[in-house]
Formats: C-alpha cells, sequence, structure tokens
C-alpha cells in the first residue's frame, strides 16, 4: 500500500520527520537542526511589521512549533521572505486589518484555533506568541478627558465667583495675614504700608515692653514692622491700636456681655421689656517684644504668650493655620525647585551608569550607598535629639533654635516633642538602612539581574533619554497641580455677625474670613486627580520599559550569541503606548501609586527592620546588633510573622500585588486590557519558580535610588532658600513664607524622578524575566534562539536544555518507536487503512 494516499494525506507508510503517520504524538521529538535557508544567522531581528508593530523575520521555520509546541503549517499565515517590502503583510492584509473587529479574548488567546479552512488560522506570532497591536481600555481615554474638563469647569468657576462683592477665591490670603476688620495686611486700603500680623494685650493698661501678658488672639491689627527689644531701645511702634474685647454690662473685670434686667413697663400695651448693652472699641495699647514668624506674622519672645499664639489646637497660628498658609509657597518657588530637579536628575544618571557600568560591583555600591545613608540619617537622628539640651554641647543655644525648624515654628515643648519625634524616626530609618543588606537573600541575583539589564539599554540607547524627558513633563505637571491648588485653599467667606449673645449672632465692629468646609470635597477630588497626572508619566515610562524590553527580548541572537541594536525603540514605544494602549497607561496609573506605598511598605517591613537573627558588616558588632534586633521583634513582631503578612500582600491572587507595573508586560505581549492583564501577569510570573524567584531583586537599587533623589531635592530646596537673599527676604517680591512646604514637595517630585531612572535596570531585569516566563509556557522549543545570555546564566543552561529536549519520567530520552504503544497504534491505524481500500475496491467492482 506504500505510495497511495491514505486519510491523512500522507502516503502509506511515509510520515514527515518528527511526526507519526497518525498525528502527532506526544513523544517525538523534534530535531533542533533547521534547514540551511533557515539559519539563525539569516534571521535579521524583530523587523517593523504594518508600520506600527514588530514582529518576526521574513521567514517560515517549517520545522518550528507554533502555539504550545505544535507545527506551524506553511499555510498558516507565517511569514515569507517573498512579501513584498521584506513585510509578511505588504498587501495590506496585516494582523491588525485581519482581527482588528474581533474580541480581545479570541484576538490574544485565539492562536492555533482552526477556523472554516483546513489550515489553522494563526493570530500570534507563531515563535515569540507576540500579539498585533490593537487598542486597549478605549474608555478610559474618555474618563480621563471628561475628568480634565470637569477640572477645568470647577477651576474656572472657583476662579470667578464671587460672594457680596468679594471674592470667593484670592491666593492673597494665603500670602498675607488679616487684621480684625478682615483686611489683608499689606495689601487692602488703608493698610498697604503694614504687611505684619501684630497680636495687642488683652489688657490695654499693661505698659512693661519687656513683660507679656494674656493676648486678645480674636482680634489681630496690621504693623509696619514687628516690635523688637535690641540693645535697650524699642524698635517699631511703642504703641498701636488696638480693638479691644467686646464688653457688656457683666461684674468686672470681664465685663461679660449680657440681657440688661427686665425693666417694668406697660406703655403703649408693653408686657416684657428686653435689653442688651455692648459695646466695641479701639484703644492705643503697649506693644511686647517680638520676632517675625514667615515674614508675615510677629510673634511673642516670652514662650508662655507663643505657646498660646501657635498652640495646635487652638491658636491662630496653630499646625492646621500653618499648613493652609504654606501652600501660598507654591506662588515664586518654582524657580528653586527646578534646581532641584536638575541635581536629582544629575545624581540618578550617575548612579544609574554607576550600577550598570561596574557589573559585578552592584551589590557593593548598593551596600555602600545604604551605609552612607545610614551615617546620614544618625547624624539627623542625633541632631534632633540635642533638642533636649537646646544644642548642647555641640551648638549654642541661639544657633540651634535657628537651625532647627521646629523652634522657629511652634513653642519650645512642641518643639522638643516634635524633635523627638523625627529624632525616633531617623534612628529607626537608620538602623533599616544599616541591617538591610545583612537581611537580603543570600541567592540573590541582583548583579546578573543588572548586567542583564544594562546589555539591553546598550542594544537600545534611546532609552537613556526618556527619564529625563518625563522628569520636564513632571516638573511642569507639578507646577500647574500645585499653583491652581492655591486657589481652592484660599476660599471661602466673611463672617460680620461675630458677637454672640445667648446663641443669637450680631454685627460689631469686627470680621472673620473662614474657609469653606465644602471645599473639602473639591480638594480630595483636586489632590486625586494630581497624583493620577503626575503617575501618567510614571507608568508610560513603566510600559515603554516593558514594550523595549519584549522587543530586545524576541530579537533573535546572531552566529555569535548577540542581540542586535534597535537604536529607535524607546520613541517606538512612546509611539506605540499613545496610540494603542493610552487606556491601559490611564487605568494603571489612576491606583498603582495607592498600591505601591502598601507594597513598599510590607516590604520595608519585612526586609528592612533588624531581627534577633540579623549580623552586622563589622562582626565583632553582631551581639549589640542582635540585642537591638530583639527589641524591634518585641516591638514589631518576629521576622517569620512579618513575613508571612509580607507573603500574604505579595501573593499572585492579592489586589496589592496584581495591581502593580508587571500588567503592563501582559499588555505589551498579549495586547489585553489592563484589568485582565493584571491577572494574567502574575499567573505567568508563579508558573515559573525562578522568574518569580528573582523578580523584584533589583528593588533595593530602586529603594535607594529613590531615596537618595527625594533627599538630594529635599536638601537643595531647603538650603537654596534658606541661604539665599532673594527667598528668605521678606521685603522681596520672591520672598517664598515655608521652606519646609516647598521642600517637602520637592521630595516627592525628586522621589518620582529618580524612580524613573532607577526603573531602566529595576524594571528592565523583571521584564526580561517576565519574557522567559511567557517564552517558556508559549513555545518553548525556541528559547534557545531568543533567551539573552545573562538570563540564561540566571535560569541556568541545565534548566535551557531540559526545556529544549524534555525528559520523561522513567524513560529518559528514548525515542518513540521503542514504545509498544506507538507500534499498537501503528499497527491500528494500517488496519483501519487497508478496511479502506478494501472498501472502495469492492465498489469498485
Amino acid at each position: 500500500m506504500n505510495g497511495q494516499p491514505g486519510p491523512y494525506g500522507q502516503p502509506y507508510g511515509q510520515a514527515p520527520y518528527g511526526q507519526s503517520p497518525y498525528g502527532q504524538s506526544p513523544y517525538v521529538q523534534v530535531p533542533p537542526q533547521m534547514p540551511q535557508q533557515h539559519q539563525p544567522q539569516q534571521y535579521q531581528g524583530y523587523r517593523p511589521v504594518a508600520d506600527d508593530t514588530y514582529g518576526p523575520p521574513p521567514f517560515q521555520d517549517a520545522s518550528s512549533p507554533g502555539t504550545g509546541g505544535s507545527p506551524v503549517s506553511p499555510d498558516s499565515g507565517g511569514y515569507s521572505p517573498d512579501s513584498p517590502g521584506g513585510s509578511p503583510y505588504g498587501d495590506g492584509s496585516g494582523p491588525e486589518d485581519q482581527f482588528m473587529g474581533k474580541d480581545y479574548r479570541d484576538f490574544t488567546e485565539g492562536a492555533g484555533r482552526t477556523g472554516g479552512s483546513a489550515s489553522p488560522t494563526q493570530k500570534n506570532d507563531p515563535h515569540s506568541g507576540v500579539s498585533p497591536r490593537r487598542c486597549t481600555d478605549l474608555v478610559c481615554v474618555f474618563a480621563f478627558l471628561v475628568y480634565i474638563l470637569g477640572m477645568l469647569i470647577f477651576l474656572a468657576v472657583v476662579k470667578n465667583t464671587s460672594i457680596d462683592g468679594r471674592s470667593y477665591s484670592d491666593t492673597r490670603r494665603l500670602t498675607h495675614g488679616m487684621d480684625y476688620e478682615a483686611r489683608l495686611c499689606g495689601v487692602d486700603p488703608g493698610v498697604e504700608e503694614k504687611k505684619y500680623v501684630f497680636w495687642c494685650r488683652d489688657d490695654p493698661s499693661q505698659n512693661n515692653f519687656e513683660v507679656g501678658s494674656p493676648l486678645n488672639l480674636k482680634h489681630p491689627v496690621c504693623v509696619e514692622e514687628c516690635p523688637r527689644l535690641f540693645n535697650g531701645s524699642r524698635l517699631g511702634p511703642e504703641q498701636v491700636e488696638c480693638l479691644m474685647r467686646a464688653q457688656g454690662n457683666g461684674p468686672p473685670p470681664n465685663y461679660l456681655i449680657e440681657p440688661v434686667p427686665n425693666i417694668p413697663g406697660g406703655q403703649f400695651g408693653t408686657i416684657d421689656n428686653f435689653f442688651m448693652m455692648f459695646r466695641e472699641e479701639t484703644a492705643y495699647a503697649t506693644t511686647y517684644d517680638s520676632m517675625p514668624l514667615a515674614g508675615r506674622y510677629c510673634v511673642p519672645t516670652n514662650e508662655t504668650n507663643k505657646a498660646s499664639l501657635v498652640a495646635p489646637l487652638s491658636g491662630p497660628l496653630g499646625l492646621a493655620e500653618r499648613v493652609h498658609k504654606g501652600v501660598g509657597s507654591f506662588e515664586d518657588c518654582w524657580l528653586v525647585v527646578f534646581l532641584a530637579v536638575l541635581a536629582t536628575i544629575l545624581l540618578s544618571v550617575g548612579y544609574v551608569f554607576l550600577l550598570g557600568s561596574l557589573k559585578d560591583a552592584g551589590m557593593v555600591i548598593v551596600s555602600s550607598c545604604l551605609i552612607v545613608l545610614s551615617v546620614f540619617l544618625l547624624l539627623i537622628s542625633i541632631f534632633c535629639f540635642l533638642s533636649a539640651s537646646h544644642g548642647s554641647p555641640i551648638f549654642s543655644q541661639q544657633r540651634y533654635d535657628t537651625w532647627n525648624v521646629f523652634y522657629k515654628r511652634a513653642s519650645e515643648a512642641e518643639a522638643l516633642t516634635a524633635s523627638m519625634v523625627c529624632g525616633g524616626i531617623f534612628l529607626i530609618l537608620s538602623f533599616g538602612a544599616l541591617s538591610f543588606f545583612t537581611n537580603v537573600h543570600s541567592e540573590t541575583k541582583m548583579e546578573i539581574l543588572l548586567e542583564a539589564s544594562w546589555s539591553a539599554l546598550m542594544h537600545m540607547k534611546s532609552l537613556f533619554f526618556l527619564p529625563p524627558i518625563l522628569a520636564v513633563c513632571k516638573f511642569f505637571v507639578m507646577w500647574l497641580v500645585c499653583y491652581n491648588f492655591q486657589n481652592l485653599c484660599a476660599v471661602g467667606m466673611y463672617d460680620d455677625y461675630r458677637i454672640i449673645v445667648e446663641g443669637m449672632p450680631y454685627a460689631g465692629m469686627s470680621k472673620r474670613f473662614f474657609f469653606d468646609p465644602w471645599m473639602w470635597w473639591g480638594i480630595a477630588v483636586y489632590v486625586i486627580g494630581g497624583l493620577w497626572l503626575l503617575e501618567i508619566f510614571t507608568s508610560l515610562g513603566q510600559f515603554v520599559i516593558s514594550w523595549c524590553a519584549v522587543i530586545y527580548y524576541f530579537t533573535s541572537k546572531d552566529e555569535d550569541g548577540d542581540k542586535v541594536d534597535i537604536p529607535v525603540a524607546a520613541w517606538k514605544g512612546c509611539w506605540i503606548a499613545l496610540r494603542y494602549h493610552a487606556g491601559s497607561i490611564l487605568l494603571g496609573a489612576f491606583g498603582i501609586w495607592f498600591f505601591r506605598i502598601f507594597r513598599m511598605g510590607a516590604w520595608i517591613w519585612s526586609e528592612s527592620l533588624p531581627h534577633e537573627g540579623s549580623t552586622c558588616c563589622f562582626k565583632p558588632l553582631t551581639a549589640c546588633w542582635r540585642v537591638i534586633g530583639k527589641c524591634f521583634d518585641a516591638c514589631a513582631g518576629k521576622k517569620a510573622d512579618r513575613q508571612k503578612k509580607k507573603d500574604a500582600w505579595s501573593a499572585g491572587d492579592s489586589i496589592f500585588q496584581q495591581y502593580s507595573k508587571d500588567a503592563y508586560q501582559d499588555v505589551t505581549i498579549r495586547t489585553t486590557h489592563f484589568w485582565q492583564a493584571k491577572e494574567k501577569a502574575q499567573k505567568y510570573i508563579a508558573s515559573q519558580g525562578q522568574v518569580k524567584r528573582y523578580t523584584g531583586d533589583c528593588r533595593p537599587c530602586t529603594f535607594i535610588g529613590v531615596l537618595g533623589g527625594g533627599i538630594t531635592g529635599f536638601i537643595v530646596c531647603y538650603c537654596t532658600i534658606s541661604f539665599a537673599s532673594s527667598f528668605n527676604d521678606p521685603n522681596k517680591s520672591s520672598f517664598i513664607e515655608d521652606p519646609f512646604m516647598v521642600s517637602s514637595v520637592a521630595f516627592v517630585l525628586c522621589g518620582m524622578i529618580a524612580y524613573d531612572f532607577c526603573a531602566l535596570l529595576d524594571h528592565m531585569a523583571d521584564s526580561l524575566l517576565y519574557c522567559f516566563a511567557y517564552n517558556k509556557k508559549f513555545n518553548k522549543k525556541t528559547i534557545d534562539r531568543f533567551v539573552p545570555e545573562e538570563i540564561q546564566d540566571i535560569i541556568g543552561q541545565e534548566e535551557i536544555e531540559h526545556v529544549k529536549h524534555p525528559t520523561l519520567a522513567y524513560t529518559g530520552k528514548a525515542q518513540p518507536d521503542m514504545f509498544v504503544s506507538t507500534w499498537t497504534k501503528r499497527m491500528q491505524h494500517t488496519f483501519q487503512g487497508w478496511g479502506v481500500e478494501g472498501g472502495h475496491g469492492h465498489e469498485g467492482h
């Protein structure tokens, strides 16, 4: 019967090499060699397809397996070297044209399914499994545009609304104080030359300038300068016109407002008469020794009076009020912030190049940075603890009180408490930084992963330009967000009825401005939107890195095992992101920042804190270090318990772990929507033990880089404002009221900028590991063609060979012909063919 066609389209007794006559066999091994025309050196790299995506080389390897390791038919839509222009879809029937109208599951997960024809329709690239591009999460783009439009309308209404002829929002309320008539000191008519706010004595008869007395906290006045005692002379006004407390007919000394006793009547049919008498008046009062605060307020040098003025909850300059007024510092601070951003960019570039170029010293560099950071935090902690002795014996009291920001803005008791609390926090951070690398897994592959990331970056040098561009974008977005944030914090209304008698308000000489509490809802929505805007650029960088990692990984290696350069990968990635995946980037940016806080907190809590098993880099100090670790275990719990909580949060089915940048890797490869990708990505990572084990090994580099960038921005910003007369002189228009507020914003912004630089190494390494996991799941027989040498070193050559030539339990590498089951199936197949032929012959007669 040989030579005649059988029921499967092959002559009886003949079958393609590597297949049995009855079809595929799970035991058959496909030989690794390829035809001469399909040797790897002819693989031209991952080439552009259909002008917006990348595909495999312009040839089809008939022996190369398709999805799931099954052979690919020449008619399955594979690439041909005869395609016009070298593109497999030169006729316009590319993947986008063929499958754009299908559901995303059919589009990305239907590879290898059989359609109406006899040959399967290949929807993904048969070698890599990378899907053609399609738009994902498009609805999020419309939601974002609706939010932006709503915020613009909201801000326009806030800025242009007026109540009773007074502006609803005026940012000058944040940069200037108000007197008892709610006039802006130094702005409104009558007080244009009086820019300082001064609180008068409650008792105008008290005339000792050097001795303080209880203050009238409800009726401040505007003065030209703060009264000072200097060399026995009184600088500033000796007397100011102050509004006294409202007085009634009550008994002295308070003269409370009380109803006048009823006067018997009867005239005009009157039965009862109700009288009330009170008065408000101004009087000249003697001033007291004071000092300027924030360039706008006169604070008494007397600690008792100062404490009543800056009391956190009840004082007119309490903590909430100081934070509220500090928002006004966003008016003229952006030159300083830009200097901090430049310093962070320079530091981050040096940090990344140092880690990447010194391939085998990654752990040493990170450890050295941790030690430097630990010493720096320890010095700050000691400085804070010196508040117990006002800086003695290192500093004089005057110099220490000048350098400690808390003594400028709080009472002595509050400054001491705040300094002690901050000292404890910095001490814990110092211990955490010092102990972190002693707790790092001994089998970490961080240095090899850094080498793999650096090798990828060297083949895609355009990626180095991405973080600086994102940094500039984030700076302008932060400027825009903070500048408009001032308008929301400056809204409010005026109260002319401040005298209360038996629950009823009455008008007097004084007025009060109060913040509109309903604006808190608008501020909450605005702040969340501002974080969303900033995170969009972070997510864009993460997606571009993921896309470049996929392109780099699935580019075939040359004869020497090296990858080819992809010069414009970053720019192509940005175009792909904006054209197809803007919705997924927006959706991810909306929540990744929130869950990142919990993931980072859990990681620090489980990895950084010392424990009773910790070892010190200086072995003689190990015993002392373990004593400190036992104290942490007693307060924070055993390390094993902390690790369990961290593992629960980092599990693949946890929303804290799923809603992360890992989802962009699945969006890139399979072109899925973000919500499905975040779950699928964790499944791919968890499916490969070594990938899951080493994913995140470069996180220490990111942690150090982000913290170092944030601290750099804070120090540059704070020192520039504190020592440059252009920013600390209240008489200049560029005066910045609250350097601490501005420096805190610079810390957040610079930390986010440093993250983009560190992601070049950290996220690139995770993406390459993810590509290996996907490659192994989709088409494991092409791993040797694609896997970079560094990833191969991590996984191990033995594992790669096992993937290429898997061994079966109890059988080793035995050929299929050695099994009885194989011969049994062949005999059944032969007898079936004879029966078919016999039937046909009978019909012929």
